[in-house]
């Protein structure tokens, strides 16, 4: 069964197909990309100016056309949070998850656009979210793609790789 790259509001497709591809290279699953769901403005806090990512995970995973998918990844450009942190990079369930483009990108902290840094982060956090739905909890190597990111740092200083551990562990669930 495949995995399914859901664009949810407007996603360059130049990074859809970049992770598509390497994401297939890392699950060895065909990575196929849906069409874009609207903006999720009913997530979307005021007060905070950020989009409740737990509320968009619940309407993708409940979405009666991806029931024929393995996995569902749902891919959004707005700045994600749960009620408990400031702000999440991703967020996952059981066979579904969804990842924040937004504060991957150099150009959110006022640097100049990086595209290989950009498209490595969300290769991690991709990796990371689809490893959670399979299973695979957060690791103690800080070199691991399941390691827990606190900061930006973290996702930088991981990068996409599982450890021998967490690798052995998916091959397993797989």
């Amino acid at each position: 069964m495949a995995i399914l790259l859901v664009p949810i509001g407007r996603i360059e497709t130049e990074i859809l197909e970049y992770l598509r591809d390497a994401l297939g290279r890392t699950f060895a699953k065909d990575i196929l990309i849906g069409k874009p769901v609207p903006e999720p403005e009913y997530a979307y806090n005021r007060k905070r100016k950020q989009y409740h990512s737990t509320a968009i995970l619940k309407v993708i995973s409940m979405q009666k056309e991806y029931r024929g998918y393995e996995r569902i990844l749902g891919i959004v450009d707005h700045d994600l949070y749960v009620p408990e942190l400031n702000f999440v990079f991703g967020e996952a369930g059981t066979r579904a998850a969804i990842i924040s483009l937004s504060r991957l990108r150099q150009e959110f902290y006022g640097l100049p656009c990086n595209k290989e840094i950009f498209y490595r982060r969300a290769l991690t956090e991709a990796v990371h979210e689809l490893g959670h739905t399979y299973g695979l909890g957060h690791c103690s190597n800080p070199g691991c793609v399941m390691y827990f990111s606190n900061t930006l740092m973290d996702t930088d200083r991981k990068g996409p790789g599982f450890c021998k551990s967490c690798r052995e562990e998916l091959k397993y669930r797989l």
